[in-house]
């Protein structure tokens, strides 16, 4: 029985987490459509585009045939070149963003190509061979710090992208504030995890998903103030549309991480089992 439990919520929670991380790079893929079509795709930035689908259909196989031995080594390598993508893309926007050798810092961070957001294939990419490779406890470590990484990621780029209006109004600094709550929770609970922190943590994955909402919404009033039609120019480089909704995003696979696994319930058992023994 327990072994039949075993194997049903751990297989459940894999998928879930897999199925997760292929509307994830689906959503971002779309992102950098948008984004990437400003520039007529040059050079380097069809890079993405074509990975994008690569890492969904990667996931949708490894879902369809689980025990395939070539899907499951295919998937890996697809999502070990998603690490590359990620990094190398960083690096294009880097460079892009250094058109001279005297350039600021506020030019090559803040009002060029965003910096930050590349790395997102990365952070997917390990979230999905995490998710595939590990089980138990192990895995619900290494989740939560790859979340705690993510909202780091986030803060990072919210920083960078509201230092161009100097933080004002001054409720631009809000998820730079739960951002930075929801990483500390989430190497926090790394290694504890009793009851009272576990809800603190979740009140704080709450609190970001509230912020993600409001900031979309804030976003698209922003982009569509005093325009008579839809300017997508607005919506990718003056307040960028789907930039709030990665503090959902992230609050969701924090959520996702700490769901019951079945090998970190067969453990508990057997504890309570043991000290139930020796107790008598």
């Amino acid at each position: 029985m327990i072994d039949r439990l075993n194997k049903l919520t751990t297989t459940y929670k894999t998928s879930f987490l897999l199925g997760t991380m292929g509307f994830n790079f689906l959503l971002t893929g779309v992102d950098v459509l948008m984004a990437h079509s400003q520039n007529n795709f040059f050079r380097w930035e069809l890079i993405p585009l074509i990975f994008s689908p690569l890492a969904v259909l990667a996931i949708l196989a490894r879902l369809i045939f689980p025990t395939n031995t070539v899907v499951k080594r295919s998937f890996q390598t697809v999502m070990w070149l998603g690490v590359l993508v990620g990094v190398a893309g960083t690096f294009f926007h880097l460079t892009g963003n250094a058109t001279s050798s005297s350039e600021s810092y506020y030019r090559l961070l803040i009002e060029g190509s965003p910096v930050a957001a590349p790395i997102a294939f990365a952070g997917i990419s390990s979230f999905a061979l995490v998710s595939e490779h590990y089980r138990g406890t192990t895995r619900r470590s290494k989740l939560l710090t790859l979340v705690g990484l993510g909202f780091l990621g986030a803060v990072v780029a919210a920083f960078l992208d509201h230092a161009r209006l100097g933080f004002i109004p001054s409720y631009t600094l809000i998820p730079i504030v739960s951002g930075t709550l929801a990483i500390m929770s989430c190497f926090y609970l790394n290694n504890q995890a009793d009851r009272m922190e576990t809800n603190i943590y979740l009140s704080i994955l709450l609190l970001n998903l509230l912020v993600g909402i409001l900031g979309f919404g804030f976003h698209v009033l922003g982009d569509l103030a005093g325009t008579q039609s839809i300017n997508w120019a607005r919506f990718l480089y003056r307040n960028p549309l789907l930039g709030p909704l990665l503090f959902c995003n992230l609050s969701l696979l924090g959520g996702l991480s700490i769901l019951p696994d079945a090998a970190v319930m067969i453990e508990e058992n057997q504890r309570e089992e043991t000290m139930v023994i020796s107790s008598t």
